[in-house]
């Protein structure tokens, strides 16, 4: 295992199981309730090991948008650093960036335009670029924070956000299974001492 995955892999654990020590310690708390804080831990712990990421701070600023979330997301986080994510003027987008990429787009779509007449393969090239902008607009929608990214960003983004989705998935399942196995040996070490009582 290299070092950033195990940082990242202690970072996701450390802050999934204070989620859950902070967000699920009420036993008055409805199934419905429970299931919605285990899902807003997972993903902020997610959040927190992709630390200096764009999608990162986008996925915790869409959760902080939700009032019954900003208790857990502030202890999670601590006052200050969530503070400094969520106030309004944080650098999310890369106006100039986009900015560059719009006239670029624009200088291209326009000698394209201008040859498409000439031959089959302009007029190709035009139909790709065109499904390539449905591809990289549908891929934006889904990276959370996609949309401010150009499209150079947004490929990095989405690879990083990717491997940690499926990191947070490998996870979760390894705890399930740990959480499991501790139960079912709780239930037989009490089942044991009834018997020795007995």
């Amino acid at each position: 295992m290299q070092a950033a995955d195990l940082s990242f892999h202690r970072s996701f654990l450390k802050t999934m199981f204070m989620g859950l020590k902070l967000g699920v310690s009420s036993k008055k708390m409805s199934y419905q309730e429970r299931k919605r804080v285990i899902k807003l831990s997972a993903n902020i712990a997610m959040a927190v090991a992709g630390n200096g990421m764009n999608w990162s701070r986008a996925l915790i600023i869409r959760h902080a948008k939700h009032e019954k979330n900003k208790v857990l997301l502030r202890s999670l986080l601590g006052r200050k650093r969530y503070e400094s994510i969520t106030e309004p003027g944080f650098p999310l987008n890369f106006t100039w960036q986009r900015m560059i990429m719009k006239r670029r787009f624009r200088r291209t779509n326009s000698i394209l335009r201008r040859g498409a007449h000439a031959s089959n393969g302009a007029t190709a090239r035009v139909i790709a670029r065109s499904m390539a902008k449905k591809r990289t607009r549908t891929l934006k929608s889904l990276v959370p924070g996609g949309e401010s990214l150009d499209d150079f960003s947004l490929l990095g983004e989405t690879i990083d956000y990717v491997i940690s989705l499926q990191t947070q998935v490998n996870l979760m399942r390894l705890l399930t299974e740990v959480l499991s196995v501790s139960n079912l040996r709780k239930k037989e070490l009490d089942k044991a001492s009834r018997e020795v009582k007995c």
